[in-house]
């Protein structure tokens, strides 16, 4: 019989939203982020934490401290301070099934919206997480295609894209599709990824490939990340369709279907530039290093900001 584990690791970001750890950040989360991974079975190419390496404390850029696990729900209970959801980042586990609707039940009472992330081998579990009280379910599904889902996840696209799109089909904007640009997918072909989540009114976040040193290899283009920045914004708020976008030979997005003056109107608060994923998920500096360039902001961007991420995407505007 599974038991709610004893402890919880806890983004640093968080831990210091929840007075666990004094230090000063430079944006605040907004939603809390916490790991339940005793040891995934996934062997991801990107991640630190794959092949069952619990020992480490890294999960992209940020360190997961650990902490007792009703430390952390008495604090999110009592202070949640900017944190408006909880989002618990899982690993592809054994015990996943038993142990995770537990986490959920022990975190119900915090008030906050609750949203989990699984791995696609977990898509099995989605309908029963949902009945448990779950608004969200994150699938890290990482690459677009075939060819990088083998190369870099090692599972089969033919298997885990159906059942994932089967599951999209029954719960649409409650399922959240977590890919990263930069992994070797084309322009076109991961956008055609999107817009296939889209289509079956899944969310979609979007999250850049700026390697820590393990997986090699630099971040995507800014223009192109940019571009599908916003191509995921417009299409996502029914502003454009798939068949009023052209690509040129090459598969780089050169026209969203959209005038040079509406398409800077749509995109001049800068909202499509700022992190994507489940409402009030922001995370901080995961895809960059503060005073880099940012490639998700975790914040509204001033008005220069806006005007400067709209020339990025290197249009004929």
């Amino acid at each position: 019989m599974a038991d709610l584990p004893a402890t919880i690791r806890v983004s640093y970001g968080t831990a210091i939203a929840l007075g666990l750890r004094e230090a000063r950040q430079e944006v605040a989360p907004t939603t809390a982020y916490l790991l339940w991974d005793p040891g995934c079975r996934g062997s991801c190419t990107f991640c630190p934490r794959a092949g069952g390496n619990a020992a480490t404390d890294r999960l992209s850029r940020v360190a997961w401290p650990e902490w007792p696990w009703a430390e952390v729900v008495r604090r999110l209970g009592e202070r949640p301070g900017p944190l408006r959801r909880i989002c618990l980042q899982t690993g592809w586990h054994d015990s996943a099934g038993a142990v995770l609707p537990l986490c959920i039940e022990a975190l119900r009472p915090t008030g906050l919206p609750l949203s989990l992330t699984l791995h696609p081998a977990q898509i099995a579990l989605v309908d029963g997480l949902l009945a448990h009280g779950l608004d969200h379910v994150g699938i890290g599904l990482d690459a677009a295609t075939a060819a990088t889902y083998s190369r870099h996840k090692h599972r089969e696209w033919a298997t885990d894209w159906p059942a994932l799109t089967a599951a999209l089909e029954r719960h649409g904007p409650r399922l959240e599709i977590h890919l990263i640009f930069g992994l070797g997918d084309g322009e076109r072909e991961f956008l055609a990824t999107v817009e296939a989540v889209l289509a079956r009114r899944g969310l979609v976040a979007l999250f850049a490939f700026t390697p820590t040193g393990e997986g090699g290899g630099g971040p995507p283009d800014l223009g192109a990340w940019r571009r599908v920045q916003a191509f995921r914004h417009l299409r996502s708020r029914g502003a454009i369709t798939w068949d009023g976008c052209r690509f040129d030979g090459a598969g780089r997005l050169i026209s969203f279907g959209l005038s040079p003056d509406d398409l800077v109107g749509r995109l001049a608060d800068g909202q499509a530039f700022q992190t994507a994923g489940c409402p009030d998920c922001n995370r901080p500096f995961y895809n960059e290093r503060p005073g880099g360039t940012m490639f998700n902001f975790p914040r509204p961007l001033t008005p220069e900001e806006a005007r400067q991420a709209i020339a990025d995407l290197e249009l004929a505007l």
